[in-house]
């Protein structure tokens, strides 16, 4: 079967896991690109993203065995966006989001709006935090649904609640899942339009001082392997040309979420049939006698969920599902384990 919509073959693809909207020590992060490179294929990576602020996107090459995206962050007091693939010459300034997204579509980069709705903690630089302002603009290709840093960072009410999070139950605010406020735009969004939902770690891993104490939180290893970006992707071993494959499965939504901290994403599998027409994630079937199948298959048993249009339609538990689906409208599925939020697809569109 082939997929109407993109036109790849299934059978090439390779699955790639990946750490995207990572810092280095080339703007505000503490390590080098080649020293977290090193910690990623530790953590079994395949491919990592670095956003360094305002930094000039370059070509992807592997370090360590890991393909580093080169890309950059753009914006500084609000309306964050990442970018990849992107011809610009960054200024270190504050624009609406409306224009930073035009400039990044107009460059042939793709634009990914990052951690649209964090809200900040009174510990941490008094609070302040760098939402999306601008939903107007049609120019984004992603929204980055999940972003632990900023997740672990808005949990923070207090030194003594954040100190002993921190030092007893530091991944508990991840068990909350991605940010439910960026899932109802984003459901909202694919409606109208395909978006890609994406997860971020906003790696910087700060050294911070609480009563003459330093501690360095949110380490690399830590957020390297807790939530990461799965994607299916063509690729042969050149940096350059790899890079670009990437970045055109997450332009085009062939990837999924996954809280690998819980358990490895590895093995997800999401695809829609009808007739002779095939389509995996980001891809769009035409309904054949008003019909179309979808198939879900998780890496082990959990609860299943899918959503139509942002609505939960069925939710069961098991390892695979075929499911025959008679409107049309955004599917996406998300899975759970043990109660806790584990996998976000992304979505299947049905004409």
């Amino acid at each position: 079967m082939a997929n109407t919509e993109h036109g790849y073959s299934p059978a090439k693809l390779r699955e790639l896991r990946g750490n995207l909207h990572i810092h280095s020590n080339r703007s505000d992060g503490t390590l080098s690109p080649s020293e977290i490179a090193s910690l990623a294929n530790r953590c079994k990576l395949d491919f990592i993203g670095i956003n360094d602020h305002f930094a000039v996107c370059g070509p992807s090459y592997y370090e360590k065995g890991i393909l580093i995206l080169q890309g950059t962050e753009l914006n500084k007091d609000h309306s964050h966006c990442l970018a990849y693939n992107c011809s610009l010459a960054p200024k270190p300034k504050q624009e609406d989001g409306a224009v930073v997204a035009e400039q990044v579509i107009n460059s042939g980069g793709i634009g990914i709006i990052a951690h649209p709705f964090e809200t900040g903690s009174p510990l941490v630089s008094g609070g302040r935090c760098y939402p999306w302002l601008n939903w107007e603009t049609a120019d984004y290709q992603g929204i980055e649904i999940w972003n632990q840093t900023s997740q672990w960072r808005d949990s923070a009410r207090s030194y003594w609640r954040s100190l002993r999070q921190w030092l007893f139950r530091r991944y508990r605010p991840f068990a909350q899942g991605a940010c439910p406020k960026a899932l109802a735009i984003w459901d909202k969004v694919c409606r109208q339009r395909h978006v890609t939902g994406v997860a971020g770690s906003d790696l910087h891993a700060p050294i911070i001082k609480v009563w003459g104490i330093k501690f360095k939180l949110l380490q690399y290893p830590m957020l390297l392997a807790a939530v990461n970006t799965y994607c299916l992707a063509e690729v042969t071993g050149d940096g350059k040309r790899d890079g670009a494959e990437i970045i055109a499965a997450l332009r085009q939504g062939r990837c999924w979420i996954a809280y690998d901290r819980l358990s490895l994403g590895r093995g997800f599998s999401y695809t829609a049939e009808a007739g002779e027409n095939w389509a995996g994630m980001g891809g769009t079937v035409s309904r054949t006698r008003g019909k179309a199948w979808l198939r879900i298959k998780l890496p082990r048993p959990g609860e299943i969920c899918l959503i139509h249009n942002g609505n939960p339609v069925i939710r069961e538990k098991g390892q695979t599902r075929d499911l025959s689906v008679g409107a049309a409208g955004v599917y996406r599925v998300e899975a759970r384990l043990k109660g806790i939020p584990w996998i976000y697809s992304n979505p299947i569109y049905i004409n």
